[in-house]
């Protein structure tokens, strides 16, 4: 169009109205693209915030967070160590994290994805060991503290997370801090720290050895083979005491027939004659000579009555006793012991007693929960029966408890939360099986809170409760859970994709301004040459 009114200008003189009209239509489409210009700027600069600042879900924090709400700054990071919330600096200290390392780490911000084959940590179990999840236990001030790591691909694709990140300079532990939750993450599981030096037992129950010397005659075990009886002793000394000497004293109802001296806690005697024997150790140390009741052992030489489960017994030995589920075998042999197997259903009254995991739970409904512990061993064994419902009451509240009492999970987050339905302890025969039921009902207002950043599974419309086996009940969420699921399954794209579109857009945008001004001006200066004559 523009070429064609140029074109006949010198031909046609009144085609300079429709010029005039063409110019002020330039100048409403320049005028229309500088705006559109201007807020693509603005886009821009909003979008560019993204990269700086991540956005949060509804539900910011979860029982699982190290530090409840996370540590989104550097002065964060530190505070939480200073003040040792949740004993995150007892478990720094006991895996060789100083305080400097964590302070240099705040300083390098780096973004990880949960498929990098990192262990995540944090103060619950959520998972389970047969998933690979481990405890580490530390100690601290008021005692000890257990947390719980887990390969963080069980949490599945989350997207991108940051976290400051830095190593140990005494071990070389790459780790770093989650900002969301304040949880660590490591590429490796650091190992068990032992007890300090002049302490001893097994970290964290390392205790200091008593200052006083002591002496003692501890036990005296009597082992026959054949004709030969081997005696040996057991002496206790502490804090530089001494033993220079066991002594063996035989007796024959009640007639010394023998005394064996040696600088060993072993000697032996030769015997065939029967009757009633008892040897007596006496130890001599540097604080004088000890013995005890249990440095005195007794045996008769007569033909042994074998023990019938187990020949390497006598039979008035107390640990010959057969074992409750099978009197052929011995009660300590390795295939007489306890073996528990759980299992779990779950049935939907409100719904004709349907599954409740074939169809999807509606508010108010009611489900009645049956759990059941049987003793498949050969031994009777105690067992505390415990159900977890942290899942489950998130959206819904427990109507019958079955003999159970509601009690706190002793979650480590400083909020009690009473989730762990539990029952008095039951002694379980060998084949019997204990059930309990208990029931619970859906709120008359399905929950439409988000999923949290910690644990993804909270308020995902799923009921998850493993007890033995897992059961998932499916729940009719409210339209804008749907619609968080939908968004969840979209592909993840990150601030640098976001960054790249919007600069097209702005390429596109300020292409279009620019060719408007230049056809301004086109205009302009036709005008002006018809003006002068000169076309």
């Amino acid at each position: 169009m523009f070429r064609k009114l140029v074109s006949n200008l010198s031909f046609s003189p009144a085609l300079v109205g429709q010029l005039g009209f063409y110019a002020k239509r330039l100048r409403k489409e320049e005028t229309t693209r500088r705006l559109g210009l201007i807020f693509t700027a603005l886009a821009l600069i909003v979008q560019s915030f993204t990269m700086l600042q991540a956005p949060e879900p509804a539900s910011a924090a979860d029982a699982t967070d190290m530090v409840y709400g996370g540590t989104h700054t550097p002065s964060a990071v530190m505070s939480s160590y200073d003040q040792n919330v949740n004993n995150i600096r007892d478990l720094y200290t006991a895996i060789g994290i100083s305080r400097a390392d964590i302070q240099r780490a705040t300083g390098n911000l780096e973004y990880h994805r949960s498929s990098e084959g990192l262990y995540s940590w944090g103060m619950k179990p959520v998972f389970g060991a047969s998933s690979g999840e481990g405890s580490y236990t530390v100690k601290t001030s008021g005692g000890t503290r257990t947390f719980y790591y887990r390969p963080q691909r069980l949490w599945g694709n989350s997207g991108s997370y940051s976290a400051y990140v830095g190593r140990s300079s005494s071990t070389g532990l790459w780790f770093g801090i989650m900002r969301s939750c304040g949880n660590l993450i490591t590429f490796t599981i650091p190992p068990r720290p032992a007890c300090p030096p002049g302490q001893v037992g097994t970290y964290p129950n390392c205790s200091t050895p008593p200052k006083n010397p002591t002496s003692t005659c501890s036990a005296l075990d009597i082992k026959k083979n054949g004709d030969t009886y081997q005696f040996t002793g057991s002496g206790i000394v502490t804090d530089g005491a001494t033993i220079s000497k066991y002594i063996f004293q035989v007796y024959r109802d009640n007639t010394l027939v023998k005394t064996i001296e040696s600088s060993s806690s072993v000697a032996t005697y030769t015997e065939k004659t029967p009757g009633s024997y008892s040897v007596k150790l006496t130890i001599k140390t540097s604080l004088g000579d000890r013995t005890s009741a249990g440095c005195t052992k007794g045996f008769t030489i007569a033909p042994p009555a074998k023990c019938p489960q187990n020949p390497a017994l006598l039979k008035t030995d107390p640990n010959c006793q057969p074992c409750p589920g099978d009197s052929t075998i011995w009660i300590n042999d390795a295939k007489c012991n306890a073996e528990i197997i759980q299992t779990k259903t779950a049935q939907n009254t409100s719904q004709n007693n349907t599954d409740a995991t074939t169809i999807a739970a509606k508010a108010t409904d009611q489900i009645v929960y049956k759990i059941n512990v049987t003793n498949k061993g050969l031994k009777a064994t105690e067992y505390t029966i415990k159900e977890d419902l942290a899942d489950v009451l998130q959206y819904a509240s427990l109507e019958n408890t079955g003999g159970g009492t509601l009690t706190d999970d002793n979650s480590s987050d400083g909020i009690a939360t009473k989730t762990l339905l539990t029952w008095p302890k039951v002694t379980l025969k060998p084949g019997e099986t204990q059930t309990r039921i208990f029931s619970v009902k859906l709120a008359s207002t399905i929950a439409a809170k988000g999923a949290g950043t910690g644990n993804p599974n909270s308020y995902d419309c799923v009921m998850t409760n493993t007890f033995g086996n897992t059961v998932n009940i499916n729940v009719d969420c409210p339209v804008q859970k749907k619609v968080e699921s939908v968004v969840a399954q979209l592909p993840h794209t990150g601030p640098n994709e976001n960054i790249a579109f919007a600069a097209i857009i702005f390429a596109v945008v300020t292409f279009f301004y620019a060719r408007s001004r230049q056809l301004k001006k086109e205009v302009r200066l036709i005008r002006r040459d018809f003006n002068t004559g000169t076309i």
